[in-house]
Order: C-alpha cells, then structure tokens, then sequence
C-alpha cells in the first residue's frame, strides 16, 4: 500500500457533502496523554486525526506539518491525534509502546497518540491507508477525509489549513 501512495502523494482532500457523526474511539493506550482521549471530551473543538506509523516515510515527511498545524491552531481550538496504528506483525517493533515513544520524540510530535495496534479504530474510520487524515467539526461530525504526504506550505498543506480554519470559525 506505502507504494501506491509513493507514486500518488496526495490523493485529492474529500470534503463530505453530508457530514457523519465520528465514530468513538476506545483506545486504551496513549502516550502524549495523562489519560485515554475520547471523541466525547472534544465536544466544542476541531479534532484532526493523523492515521500514521513510524516506519513509514510517507507518514514522518508529513510529520512537520501537523507538528505545525498543533503549534499554530492548538490554541485556538484544534485537538490534533495521532492514531498509530502498526501494518506489521508484533515482532516488527511497530506494536512497542516504547519505540513509539522514541518515534515521538525524534520527530517532537507533542500531541496525544494513541496506539491502534488492533486496528480498530483504523477499521472504524474505514481507514485503508497510510497516511490518512480525518478532520471533525466541533459538532463531532466527519466533514473532511484525506490520504498521502504533504508539506509545510505546499497546496495540499495550505488545502487543510482553509479546512481547519473554516472549522474553526463556525
């Protein structure tokens, strides 16, 4: 799947025309949280959830720009998560709490992630690539969905930034 996206980069933003409520999510590991996050507790503020893994290259090139997006729009009502959520077998490392740890600081992703080794909440999004992103109104319902890297300030950056800041202004 990682070569598909490789050659596409960016599939197209998907802006629903009927929003869906969110699915909940029950994660029960987190790292950059005191506690597990829920879809419930975020009532009144935009959630954008990242779908990502750390050994993807297509994921951590994306990484400085929601890194940028959670400095820039954390204050101002965005709640960026990480839902990492492995795609190899257990003994590949990407399952281990600590390496994810390490993944977070290298890369200084400060947001909550949760991790999505069963794969349920990447199942409940419908989720079928890395990276994939989901943004939620304040209301708790699905307005945008999109896959595939993208960078401080190219277009598809700038696309998600209107995103998130027309969501913020409602």
């Amino acid at each position: 799947m990682r070569a598909i996206l490789s050659a596409l980069v960016c599939i197209p933003l998907l802006g629903l025309s009927d929003p869906r409520p969110a699915p909940q999510w029950d994660n029960v590991s987190w790292l950059n949280a005191d506690a597990p996050v829920r879809l419930d507790q975020l009532s009144g503020r935009v959630v954008l959830l990242n779908f990502w893994v750390f050994t993807c290259g297509n994921c951590t090139r994306t990484v400085p720009s929601l890194v940028e997006f959670d400095r820039e729009y954390r204050p101002r009502g965005l709640t960026l998560i990480g839902i990492h959520t492995p795609e190899f077998p257990p003994y590949a490392g990407e399952h281990d709490k600590e390496n994810v740890a390490k993944a977070l600081e290298r890369y200084h992703i400060a947001y909550p992630n949760a991790q999505d080794n069963d794969r349920r909440t990447w199942s409940r999004y419908g989720i079928r690539y890395w990276p994939s992103f989901v943004l939620i109104d304040k209301r708790g319902r699905i307005r945008y969905e999109g896959v595939g890297e993208f960078h401080v300030g190219d277009a598809t950056h700038r696309t998600w930034e209107r995103r998130i800041e027309t969501l913020l202004a409602e």
